[in-house]
């Protein structure tokens, strides 16, 4: 998600037994669409969906805005832009603009900032990113071999097998090895490096050696990197310090963003910002994250949330599913109704 003075606005999208669709914004649930939908996604602080016209639709800050008819359409929304293809037409909208990305699609890779993308018709890797449309490697000889999409980062290895970084508007050589594995996150990099199979980490414009020896498993977020050591100890690097979490290997362990979940000891527990917090004694039957906030339901199924620092207790209700985003959580009931918790209050649509 993008800094900003102002709070984060999360929105939530629910329909009801007519298939009409409903917002929730702020607080206030209201309704969005007089007829039946045909689909929709909601992310961040806007909601795509397609109408009963079949119409390619956007709700963001208070309008709507129409994207075209939907054949042959896929869309798709991240907590920053919404974007869709038609056939090999790319395209997003972010902040009410519409910018078409290429007409000759030949792949791409998304977070939750940025969109990196190359075209069929010339070998030129491409991101969108902050509004703004950047080119980062144009290969006259050769194929550019892989690359991944970050939180705000890009990492690849280039047609002379040079490992690159994108990463705020430059590029950076991290290595003319290719590394045996690596993962772009939010303002840095966790690879394993090809030649001494390091673990290490790009992180303030420098290269840190995490570890000597491979890491049984890595993973990384935004300013963090959680690994199993070759000795079996969970580590996590998180805002320039590393800390040993555990001197065994987890049951499972999941990053996104600033926060680090894991299952260890028969408590479910978190990472964030350094500061560890006990959730849960049971192993979850399931699981989301987003903008360091983490719901889940128990071996009961009662659904459960982590947000701001403190653990809720949502509903005793059986619940046929749920959706986070953000601050604010959505769950189904058997009888098709939604709820909606934000800030401590549940919000109905019957």
């Amino acid at each position: 998600m993008k800094a900003g003075t102002e709070e984060a606005v999360f929105l939530q999208g629910y329909t009801d037994f007519r298939n009409f669709l409903f917002i929730f914004e702020n607080g206030a649930p209201r309704q969005l669409e007089q007829q039946a939908v045909r689909s929709f996604k909601a992310r961040g602080p806007m909601i795509a969906y397609a109408n009963n016209a079949n119409d390619l639709m956007v709700y963001y800050g208070g309008e709507k805005f129409k994207l075209g008819d939907m054949t042959a359409t896929n869309y798709d929304v991240t907590q920053s832009f919404m974007y869709f293809q038609r056939d090999l037409l790319l395209s997003v909208f972010e902040q009410g603009k519409v910018t078409p990305l290429t007409y000759f699609l030949r792949d791409f890779k998304v977070s939750d900032s940025l969109l990196v993308f190359r075209d069929r018709n010339v070998d030129i890797l491409r991101v969108y990113a902050g509004g703004a449309l950047h080119e980062i490697e144009m290969t006259l000889t050769g194929s550019l071999q892989d690359y991944k999409a970050g939180e705000n980062t890009v990492a690849y290895v280039n047609n002379t097998g040079f490992f690159r970084v994108y990463m705020n508007g430059q590029v950076y050589d991290l290595d003319n090895v290719a590394p045996e594995a690596y993962d772009p996150g939010g303002n840095l990099v966790a690879y394993v490096d090809g030649l001494y199979h390091y673990l290490k980490v790009f992180y303030g414009g420098k290269i840190l050696v995490l570890e000597k020896l491979q890491p049984q498993s890595f993973k990384a977020g935004v300013e963090v990197v959680a690994y199993v050591a070759d000795d079996q100890s969970f580590k996590v690097f998180s805002g320039g310090r590393l800390l040993k979490a555990e001197a065994y290997i987890p049951d499972f362990y999941q990053v996104r963003d600033r926060s680090v979940l894991f299952f260890f000891n028969n408590q479910l527990q978190v990472l964030l910002d350094g500061q560890r917090y006990l959730l849960d004694e049971f192993m979850p039957a399931n699981y989301q994250m987003s903008e360091n906030n983490i719901a889940w339901t128990d071996v009961s199924g009662r659904l459960h949330l982590f947000s701001g620092g403190k653990t809720h207790e949502i509903t005793l209700e059986r619940i046929t599913g749920y959706e986070l985003n953000g601050n604010t959580l959505k769950y189904d009931l058997p009888d098709g109704t939604s709820r909606i918790w934000y800030k401590g209050k549940i919000f109905g649509n019957n």
